[in-house]
Protein backbone atom coordinates (compact mmCIF):
# COMPACT_ATOMS: atom_id res chain seq x y z
CA UNK A 1 0.00 0.00 0.00
CA UNK A 2 1.22 3.81 -0.97
CA UNK A 3 0.57 6.89 -0.21
CA UNK A 4 0.41 7.63 -3.70
CA UNK A 5 -2.46 7.40 -6.11
CA UNK A 6 -3.30 9.16 -9.14
CA UNK A 7 -6.25 9.06 -11.31
CA UNK A 8 -4.27 10.33 -14.37
CA UNK A 9 -0.87 9.66 -13.74
CA UNK A 10 1.45 12.17 -15.31
CA UNK A 11 3.75 11.19 -17.74
CA UNK A 12 7.38 12.47 -19.44
CA UNK A 13 5.67 15.24 -21.05
CA UNK A 14 3.81 16.81 -17.81
CA UNK A 15 5.77 20.09 -16.45
CA UNK A 16 6.75 19.45 -12.69
CA UNK A 17 4.77 21.70 -10.96
CA UNK A 18 6.95 23.36 -8.42
CA UNK A 19 7.24 25.39 -5.22
CA UNK A 20 6.80 29.21 -5.94
CA UNK A 21 10.95 29.40 -4.97
CA UNK A 22 11.53 27.46 -7.99
CA UNK A 23 11.44 27.14 -11.92
CA UNK A 24 11.45 24.33 -14.18
CA UNK A 25 13.84 24.16 -17.22
CA UNK A 26 13.34 21.00 -19.25
CA UNK A 27 17.09 19.74 -21.19
CA UNK A 28 16.43 17.58 -23.69
CA UNK A 29 16.99 13.69 -23.72
CA UNK A 30 20.62 13.25 -24.45
CA UNK A 31 21.83 16.02 -22.53
CA UNK A 32 24.02 15.35 -19.34
CA UNK A 33 22.02 17.69 -16.72
CA UNK A 34 24.23 18.48 -14.02
CA UNK A 35 26.84 19.67 -16.94
CA UNK A 36 24.22 22.14 -18.43
CA UNK A 37 23.50 23.04 -15.35
CA UNK A 38 27.09 24.03 -14.21
CA UNK A 39 27.58 25.39 -17.99
CA UNK A 40 24.96 28.23 -16.94
CA UNK A 41 25.17 28.43 -13.02
CA UNK A 42 26.75 31.99 -13.26
CA UNK A 43 23.82 33.43 -15.60
CA UNK A 44 20.97 31.16 -14.39
CA UNK A 45 18.55 32.18 -11.46
CA UNK A 46 18.61 31.16 -7.85
CA UNK A 47 16.20 28.06 -7.67
CA UNK A 48 16.05 27.28 -11.19
CA UNK A 49 15.67 23.44 -11.45
CA UNK A 50 16.89 22.08 -14.72
CA UNK A 51 15.52 18.69 -15.38
CA UNK A 52 15.98 15.60 -17.70
CA UNK A 53 13.20 14.69 -20.69
CA UNK A 54 13.70 11.37 -20.27
CA UNK A 55 11.53 8.96 -18.38
CA UNK A 56 14.04 6.22 -17.37
CA UNK A 57 15.26 8.46 -14.77
CA UNK A 58 14.75 11.18 -12.46
CA UNK A 59 17.52 13.90 -13.07
CA UNK A 60 17.36 16.86 -11.57
CA UNK A 61 19.95 19.99 -10.85
CA UNK A 62 18.90 22.79 -8.48
CA UNK A 63 21.24 25.99 -9.05
CA UNK A 64 21.44 27.36 -4.92
CA UNK A 65 23.76 31.03 -3.96
CA UNK A 66 25.00 29.86 -0.57
CA UNK A 67 25.43 32.67 2.18
CA UNK A 68 27.65 30.52 3.79
CA UNK A 69 31.28 29.39 3.35
CA UNK A 70 32.34 26.33 0.88
CA UNK A 71 32.51 24.42 3.97
CA UNK A 72 29.50 24.99 5.36
CA UNK A 73 27.57 24.93 2.16
CA UNK A 74 28.33 21.07 1.04
CA UNK A 75 26.05 20.35 3.61
CA UNK A 76 23.39 20.46 0.74
CA UNK A 77 24.57 17.44 -0.32
CA UNK A 78 22.48 15.82 2.84
CA UNK A 79 19.73 17.94 2.31
CA UNK A 80 19.51 16.63 -1.09
CA UNK A 81 19.81 12.75 -0.23
CA UNK A 82 16.60 13.16 2.60
CA UNK A 83 15.00 14.89 0.53
CA UNK A 84 15.02 12.24 -2.12
CA UNK A 85 14.83 9.48 0.61
CA UNK A 86 11.48 11.25 1.75
CA UNK A 87 10.03 11.59 -1.29
CA UNK A 88 10.87 8.49 -2.05
CA UNK A 89 9.03 7.09 1.27
CA UNK A 90 6.61 8.81 0.65
CA UNK A 91 5.57 7.74 -3.26
CA UNK A 92 6.36 4.30 -2.86
CA UNK A 93 5.53 1.24 -1.30
CA UNK A 94 6.38 0.39 2.44
CA UNK A 95 8.61 -2.56 1.91
CA UNK A 96 11.16 -0.34 0.03
CA UNK A 97 14.08 0.65 2.28
CA UNK A 98 15.78 3.90 1.93
CA UNK A 99 19.59 4.24 3.01
CA UNK A 100 22.19 6.18 2.08
CA UNK A 101 26.10 5.81 1.12
CA UNK A 102 29.09 8.30 0.69
CA UNK A 103 30.05 9.95 -1.78
CA UNK A 104 26.49 10.30 -2.07
CA UNK A 105 24.38 7.11 -3.37
CA UNK A 106 20.96 6.78 -2.40
CA UNK A 107 20.05 2.38 -2.07
CA UNK A 108 16.92 0.59 -2.36
CA UNK A 109 16.95 -2.73 -0.19
CA UNK A 110 20.74 -1.83 -0.59
CA UNK A 111 20.82 -1.58 -4.43
CA UNK A 112 22.27 1.46 -5.71
CA UNK A 113 19.41 2.86 -7.12
CA UNK A 114 20.09 6.87 -7.14
CA UNK A 115 23.09 9.89 -6.64
CA UNK A 116 23.56 12.74 -5.19
CA UNK A 117 26.54 15.10 -6.36
CA UNK A 118 27.28 18.54 -5.71
CA UNK A 119 29.38 20.77 -7.79
CA UNK A 120 30.51 24.28 -6.10
CA UNK A 121 32.08 27.51 -7.80
CA UNK A 122 35.73 26.15 -8.13
CA UNK A 123 36.96 29.97 -7.45
CA UNK A 124 35.79 29.44 -4.40
CA UNK A 125 38.25 28.35 -1.43
CA UNK A 126 36.83 26.23 1.90
CA UNK A 127 36.42 29.24 3.70
CA UNK A 128 34.92 31.33 0.67
CA UNK A 129 31.36 32.50 -0.01
CA UNK A 130 30.68 30.60 -3.73
CA UNK A 131 28.81 32.77 -5.88
CA UNK A 132 26.98 30.13 -6.94
CA UNK A 133 26.76 25.85 -6.51
CA UNK A 134 24.45 23.32 -7.74
CA UNK A 135 23.47 20.21 -6.23
CA UNK A 136 21.58 17.10 -8.27
CA UNK A 137 19.94 14.26 -8.19
CA UNK A 138 19.73 10.98 -11.07
CA UNK A 139 17.84 8.29 -10.18
CA UNK A 140 17.22 4.86 -12.32
CA UNK A 141 13.66 4.64 -12.48
CA UNK A 142 13.38 1.76 -14.97
CA UNK A 143 16.09 -0.62 -15.95
CA UNK A 144 16.32 -2.87 -20.03
CA UNK A 145 16.99 -6.43 -19.09
CA UNK A 146 20.22 -6.08 -20.72
CA UNK A 147 21.26 -3.51 -18.05
CA UNK A 148 20.73 -5.53 -15.67
CA UNK A 149 22.14 -8.76 -17.12
CA UNK A 150 25.24 -6.47 -17.51
CA UNK A 151 25.26 -5.57 -13.91
CA UNK A 152 24.81 -9.05 -12.49
CA UNK A 153 28.28 -9.89 -14.18
CA UNK A 154 29.59 -6.90 -12.91
CA UNK A 155 32.06 -6.70 -9.21
CA UNK A 156 30.82 -4.19 -7.00
CA UNK A 157 27.80 -2.76 -5.73
CA UNK A 158 24.38 -4.54 -6.38
CA UNK A 159 22.22 -1.85 -8.70
CA UNK A 160 18.61 -1.74 -9.09
CA UNK A 161 15.80 0.42 -10.31
CA UNK A 162 12.78 1.89 -8.77
CA UNK A 163 10.30 -0.43 -10.97
CA UNK A 164 12.44 -3.86 -9.82
CA UNK A 165 11.82 -2.71 -6.33
CA UNK A 166 8.23 -2.16 -6.41
CA UNK A 167 7.98 1.34 -7.51
CA UNK A 168 7.50 1.51 -11.30
CA UNK A 169 4.10 3.38 -11.32
CA UNK A 170 5.82 6.40 -9.74
CA UNK A 171 6.28 8.69 -13.05
CA UNK A 172 9.28 10.99 -13.43
CA UNK A 173 7.32 14.34 -13.17
CA UNK A 174 5.96 13.14 -9.47
CA UNK A 175 9.18 12.27 -8.36
CA UNK A 176 10.93 15.58 -9.20
CA UNK A 177 8.12 17.34 -7.53
CA UNK A 178 8.13 15.79 -4.75
CA UNK A 179 11.79 15.63 -4.59
CA UNK A 180 12.26 19.33 -4.64
CA UNK A 181 9.03 19.96 -2.23
CA UNK A 182 11.44 17.77 0.32
CA UNK A 183 14.73 19.32 -0.65
CA UNK A 184 13.65 23.05 -0.24
CA UNK A 185 11.98 21.77 3.39
CA UNK A 186 15.37 20.56 4.31
CA UNK A 187 16.84 23.46 3.87
CA UNK A 188 14.54 25.70 5.23
CA UNK A 189 14.93 23.41 8.04
CA UNK A 190 18.62 23.56 7.97
CA UNK A 191 18.33 27.79 7.85
CA UNK A 192 16.40 27.68 11.21
CA UNK A 193 18.11 24.97 12.83
CA UNK A 194 21.51 24.24 11.57
CA UNK A 195 23.08 20.82 10.37
CA UNK A 196 21.98 19.00 13.65
CA UNK A 197 18.42 17.68 12.27
CA UNK A 198 19.94 16.47 8.89
CA UNK A 199 22.52 14.57 10.45
CA UNK A 200 19.91 13.08 12.78
CA UNK A 201 17.74 12.00 9.55
CA UNK A 202 20.87 10.76 7.55
CA UNK A 203 22.47 9.01 10.28
CA UNK A 204 18.61 6.94 10.56
CA UNK A 205 19.51 6.03 7.19
CA UNK A 206 22.91 5.39 6.62
CA UNK A 207 23.90 2.14 4.60
CA UNK A 208 26.88 1.77 7.23
CA UNK A 209 28.04 -1.41 6.73
CA UNK A 210 29.67 -0.61 3.11
CA UNK A 211 33.06 0.67 2.92
CA UNK A 212 34.01 3.73 1.57
CA UNK A 213 35.78 3.20 -2.22
CA UNK A 214 38.97 5.99 -2.71
CA UNK A 215 39.97 6.95 -5.87
CA UNK A 216 43.28 4.95 -5.73
CA UNK A 217 41.59 1.67 -5.37
CA UNK A 218 42.30 1.44 -1.38
CA UNK A 219 38.42 0.95 0.91
CA UNK A 220 37.90 3.21 3.92
CA UNK A 221 36.64 1.93 7.22
CA UNK A 222 33.34 3.98 7.82
CA UNK A 223 33.90 5.93 11.20
CA UNK A 224 30.66 8.05 11.54
CA UNK A 225 29.46 11.60 10.42
CA UNK A 226 30.65 14.50 12.41
CA UNK A 227 28.70 17.54 13.66
CA UNK A 228 29.63 19.64 10.33
CA UNK A 229 28.80 16.68 7.87
CA UNK A 230 32.43 15.29 7.76
CA UNK A 231 32.94 11.81 6.86
CA UNK A 232 34.82 10.01 9.08
CA UNK A 233 36.95 7.61 7.83
CA UNK A 234 40.10 5.43 8.40
CA UNK A 235 42.49 3.90 6.37
CA UNK A 236 45.62 2.28 7.09
CA UNK A 237 44.76 2.70 10.67
CA UNK A 238 44.86 6.54 10.37
CA UNK A 239 41.55 8.15 11.35
CA UNK A 240 40.48 11.49 9.17
CA UNK A 241 37.53 13.53 7.88
CA UNK A 242 36.20 14.06 4.45
CA UNK A 243 34.11 17.01 4.39
CA UNK A 244 31.30 16.85 1.55
CA UNK A 245 32.79 19.24 -0.88
CA UNK A 246 36.17 16.84 -0.89
CA UNK A 247 34.65 14.04 -1.18
CA UNK A 248 34.50 13.47 -5.12
CA UNK A 249 38.33 14.07 -5.21
CA UNK A 250 38.93 12.23 -3.00
CA UNK A 251 36.34 9.15 -3.75
CA UNK A 252 36.12 9.80 -7.14
CA UNK A 253 33.59 10.75 -9.65
CA UNK A 254 30.73 8.80 -8.45
CA UNK A 255 28.52 6.91 -11.05
CA UNK A 256 25.54 5.12 -11.55
CA UNK A 257 25.23 3.17 -14.95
Amino acid sequence: MTLYYEDDPADQTTVPQLPPLLRAVEVPAGQDVLAKAVAVAATTEVGTVFYAERADRMQIAVRLEPDVPVRQAGQMLFAMMIGLGDSIGALAPPEIAVTYQLPGYLMLNRGRAGLVRLVIDPAAGADDVPDWMIVSADVRLTAEEQDQAEWSQTPGAEQTSMAEEGGGFISRTRLVESSCRHFLAWVNRWQDDGFRPLYDSWMQRLEASAPIDFAGGEQAEWLGLDEHGGALVKLDGKASSVMPHELEAVCGTPVLP
